[in-house]
């Protein structure tokens, strides 16, 4: 939700028409359905595969596609032929692809209190799709790419690039206006169809309210102020959570009508038992560690450093606005490391003292590099590791100038604790789990709390998972969820 459609997604989705023979004339035009069928089945693949492929959980999954299926007949669109793709990845997050192709993520589903919050979200997602907001956006993407081009050449012709640059950047805030006026019509089309659904229409409302809370954790566990969430970037390509919340409190207030409902204990007890948080065969981090099951590999950061695990790379802010990204190269390499780190990652750049090292028995290299950066003078340590014949690890330690005698010995223990896990220790890595419990008495929230199995900000997670943002006490009767 925080990223409905990753611009990596879009873009991915703009190539592809290439691939799939779509003609730039034909894309000037919104693209057909027939059309959109086809790029939502080519992208389809590629986010499953980018996910951590589908949630493997009959209950969970069955019960999503319920409330998919309730929605899709409030729409009176069965001819479009939707299709809910529940994906095995922490992250928050749902988006929508032309031809009715939905998805969101078990780290969503884990931020909802009740059925209508995830049918709002599906409903929202829905609307995108009835609306045709992709076709659209590709459209207004076309225009506005070609408008930038002319523009660049004019500039080429008048000896000044920054008139092309300058034009870029109109198009990008007009296209990323126009793509919050879509996300309000998604919000006013989720709401219709959940009240229409016999939902309660507070329920997009309401997640949106967990999203920021959700938010706000992640901003206090990255040392960053909390009221940072809410910040309006007008590059962005959706409203402020806080405003959307207000807009669709009022959009719920209008839809109201006919019999709705929350369906809070149907929802937990479809989602007791649902993982939480990182796979280990997708890599798990515990406190200051992180552990990939598949790869068998393992490595801490330093006390003071929030890691998170992303994707297709793990990343760790520090103090100071210092950094860590640990990635693995993208291409086979079989030269020296020494050679890979100064001819492939870092040719564009001048590397300085650049050496060949061992890292608990693997070839490595590491140097570094002087930047300056919008933020100031930084410093770039890369180290880059020999896996295996087919992987080569990365570390990359952004430091400001600063700070580099302060943090340098905490980021040298990060590059020598970089080891093969056994596999003994690979097998003791296990997920998390959502587990709902029904409490026989009140409940102080410090309590309960120290039940819960996450490495850090216990109370903090309670909170968030369970909507409880002000109590002190949860009353007896009461069904709560836990991390085990």
């Amino acid at each position: 939700m925080a990223d409905y459609i990753h611009r990596r997604h879009f873009c991915s989705l703009m190539l592809g028409t290439v691939a799939a023979g779509f003609c730039a004339n034909c894309l000037a035009q919104a693209l057909s359905p027939h059309q959109e069928k086809q790029l939502g089945m080519q992208e389809h693949p590629k986010i499953i595969a980018e996910y951590g492929g589908v949630y493997d959980d009959p209950k969970v999954g069955g019960y999503f596609a319920l409330i998919a299926s309730r929605l899709v007949r409030a729409t009176g669109r069965p001819d479009i032929g939707f299709r809910f793709t529940l994906l095995n990845s922490a992250q928050v997050n749902a988006f929508a692809l032309p031809g009715g192709f939905v998805y969101i993520t078990r780290g969503l589903v884990a931020l909802a209190n009740n059925e209508a919050e995830i049918a709002g979200v599906i409903g929202h997602e829905i609307g995108h799709v009835v609306a045709r907001h992709i076709s659209k956006r590709i459209e207004h993407l076309q225009r506005a790419e070609r408008e930038a081009q002319a523009a660049g050449l004019l500039g080429a012709i008048m000896g000044a690039p920054e008139v092309g640059q300058a034009a870029l950047g109109t198009a990008q805030r007009r296209l990323a206006g126009f793509s919050q006026e879509q996300e309000h019509e998604a919000d006013v089309l989720g709401v219709r169809y959940i009240a229409q659904a016999g939902y309660n229409p507070d329920g997009l409302a309401s997640f949106l309210g967990n999203l920021r809370a959700h938010s706000q954790l992640r901003a206090v566990m990255a040392e960053r102020p909390t009221g940072s969430v809410d910040s309006h970037d007008m590059l962005s390509s959706h409203p402020r959570t806080v405003d959307r919340v207000r807009r669709s409190i009022q959009l719920a207030k209008i839809a109201r009508g006919g019999w709705q409902e929350n369906y809070r204990k149907a929802f937990l007890r479809n989602i007791n038992g649902m993982v939480f948080g990182d796979d280990p065969a997708q890599g798990i981090v515990q406190g200051q560690v992180f552990s990939h099951k598949g790869l068998r590999l393992t490595f801490r950061v330093p006390k003071g450093f929030h890691l998170e695990n992303r994707q297709s790379e793990v990343v760790a802010a520090g103090p100071q606005g210092s950094s860590i990204k640990f990635d693995m190269a993208s291409k086979l390499f079989h030269g020296t490391m020494r050679s890979y780190l100064v001819n492939v990652w870092a040719k564009k750049a001048q590397v300085r003292d650049v050496e060949a090292i061992r890292i608990n028995g693997m070839d490595a290299a590491t140097g570094w590099i002087q930047a300056r950066l919008k933020r100031g003078n930084m410093t770039l340590r890369l180290v880059a590791i020999r896996y295996d014949r087919k992987h080569i690890c990365r570390f990359l330690f952004l430091v400001p100038g600063r700070s580099m005698g302060q943090l340098s010995r905490g980021l040298r223990h990060t590059t020598y604790s970089f080891r093969r896990l056994t596999a003994s220790e690979a097998s003791t890595l296990r997920p998390l789990h959502i587990r709902v419990v029904k409490l026989e008495a009140i409940h102080s929230i410090t309590t309960l709390a120290r039940r819960m199995a996450v490495s850090s900000h216990k109370e903090h997670w309670f909170r968030v998972l369970n909507n409880a943002r002000q109590q002190r006490t949860i009353p007896a009767g009461s069904e709560v969820k836990l991390v085990v």
